[in-house]
């Protein structure tokens, strides 16, 4: 848990009013509708492996934890473009999700938030769809009966104890599926499904928060007593380290609950988080895998980037004009943003599938290194969407 504020390094880099061109943005939207339409033949009915193999997307069928985004990427680019190619991609996805919620495939864990809220929620919020949201509604009920905790008051990382049974954990991922709670216990008026997801929050901050803002990846309880152990890692450099996309995570999250609760102290831990990634850029502004690098010829991740970038910017919308981190938040997303567009999007000697590149999925388990992923090209586009479409309905 944060006991001290802090201070922002270098605030004059992150000072001022800074936007990106419409013209840039025009051109990035254009370019990544481009290459998202020439894979429709591809993924019509059919979804992408986790991450790239030597810079192209593997085919699979609806179960993984990333499935959801590459559902919602075609809906975005709908929302985008107006191009009902993209709407006919996402409406054959969706009766996949029926399918595999019924089925119970791959939802022991804590990505089901992941997988229904940018696919379901979003078809119901973007295109009005009852049947999705009635699949999103279910889902919500098997993550609050399945994976959460009312002893520990937290998301189980995975409720089927084969793995490893002396402790069970929680991590910071978890942070983007306890919107799938919030969103159901709203819709539906479960507010048990409201204090579930508040609770992973509080569990969050108050124990994968660490003193100086950085964040464990996972935090480990005893599994009977689901007394608190410690943190550790798994896509980190170190148990001690900053894994940059799991920080990232919290960087979105804490912003999505306090929209729904507005718990002050979340405004506060957000900051406190958010300055610390701040601090930890390199000069180019594309986060390095771990934020223990600020330099040197270390992978980077720029979907932990482009997450961020959606959090500050949710963020903004609930802070007044006069909050100090509001203005730095602002013109610190418009410019990781642009470094994304300017370092990310273009030739790197060969051809590639993501919508971005330079993305780092699993540095540790050799999986994903310096490839491209479909949770980056999905924050990209949300990110981009968030900057031409400043109304737009968010999905989580």
């Amino acid at each position: 848990m944060v006991t001290e504020k802090i201070i922002l390094q270098n605030p004059e880099r992150f000072a001022g009013e800074y936007t990106i061109s419409k013209e840039k943005l025009t051109g990035a939207i254009e370019k990544a509708a481009d290459k998202l339409e020439s894979q429709i033949p591809r993924f019509k009915e059919a979804f992408a492996a986790t991450c790239s193999v030597n810079y192209k997307y593997p085919k699979t069928v609806n179960n993984n934890w990333i499935c959801g985004m590459h559902t919602g990427t075609f809906l975005l680019a709908y929302e985008l473009t107006g191009n009902k190619k993209f709407r006919e991609v996402v409406e054959s996805h969706l009766p996949t999700y029926k399918q595999r919620l019924d089925k119970k495939i791959a939802m022991e864990d804590h990505d089901v938030g992941f997988v229904f809220s940018p696919s379901c929620v979003a078809a119901y919020k973007a295109l009005g769809d009852e049947n999705a949201r009635q699949v999103a509604l279910d889902a919500a009920e098997h993550l609050y009966n399945f994976s959460y905790s009312k002893k520990g008051g937290f998301i189980l990382r995975v409720a089927s104890q084969q793995h490893k049974p002396e402790y069970c954990r929680t991590m910071m991922d978890t942070l983007m599926n306890a919107p799938l709670l919030f969103w159901a216990g709203q819709e539906a008026g479960r507010q048990e499904y409201i204090d579930a997801a508040m609770s992973q929050n509080k569990i969050t901050e108050q124990y994968l928060i660490r003193e100086d803002a950085s964040s464990n990846h996972h935090y480990q309880f005893e599994l009977e007593t689901h007394k608190p152990l410690h943190g550790v890692t798994w896509q980190g450099f170190s148990d001690d380290s900053c894994w940059s996309r799991g920080h990232a995570w919290g960087v979105y999250g804490f912003p999505i609950a306090y929209s729904y609760s507005k718990e002050p102290y979340l405004v506060d831990v957000h900051k406190d988080i958010t300055y610390y990634m701040l601090n930890h850029l390199p000069a180019d502004l594309i986060p390095y895998w771990d934020l223990v690098f600020v330099d040197g010829d270390q992978p980077r991740d720029s979907s932990a980037g482009v997450v961020s970038v959606c959090g500050m910017d949710e963020m903004c919308k609930y802070l007044p004009d006069d909050a100090p981190q509001k203005q730095i938040f602002q013109n610190a997303s418009a410019r990781m943003l642009e470094a994304v567009i300017d370092n990310c999007t273009g030739d790197i000697g060969r051809e590639y599938d993501g919508l971005i590149c330079h993305v780092t999925a699993a540095l540790p388990q050799r999986q994903g290194i310096d490839e491209c992923a479909i949770y980056g090209d999905y924050f990209y586009l949300e990110a981009l969407c968030r900057m031409v479409k400043p109304d737009w309905k968010r999905y989580w």
